[in-house]
């Protein structure tokens, strides 16, 4: 399907609508924990911003050619959504372990059937890239992750 759009503008009006969105719920982080979430929702809202001023002074209309099934594009968005929304239920070992198999599964099936063996061999990739996230985050960054029904 191929789209005759301003890109601009959709950029812009998505990065605001996104920072609106992560603004809200930032009041349960800490003095500390917050100034780099802040600091990077003021970066994307200024970005955002410049990019609608351009749209109107300088418009781009570009052909946008969008490939793949929009429904698992949809689904994946969600998706993405609800794991934001799990992280802080479950904890951020748990839900992402969930999501990712999850995740792994549904856009492999667009292959074909996926078996058990192939589901097996996944553990280990999906476990390395969960405690590598892991890791980064509490050991070299020192943002304490949610353990959600691990307290």
């Amino acid at each position: 399907m191929t789209l005759r759009l301003n890109t601009d503008l959709a950029a812009g009006v998505f990065g605001l609508l996104f920072a609106a969105l992560l603004w809200f719920p930032r009041e349960s982080m800490g003095r500390l924990s917050i100034i780099f979430p802040r600091a990077i929702l003021v970066i994307t809202v200024v970005i955002s911003l410049a990019l609608i001023v351009k749209a109107f002074t300088k418009p781009a209309a570009r052909r946008v050619h969008v490939e793949g099934n929009p429904v698992r594009l949809a689904v994946m968005i969600v998706v993405l959504f609800v794991w934001w929304y799990a992280i802080g239920l479950l904890g951020f070992l748990l839900a992402t372990a969930i999501v990712f198999f999850g995740l792994t599964w549904y856009l492999a099936r667009v292959e074909g059937p996926v078996t058990m063996r192939r589901l097996a061999q996944w553990v280990p990739v999906v476990a390395l890239l969960i405690g590598a996230f892991y890791l980064a985050f509490t050991q070299v960054l020192n943002v304490r992750l949610p353990s959600g029904i691990w307290s």
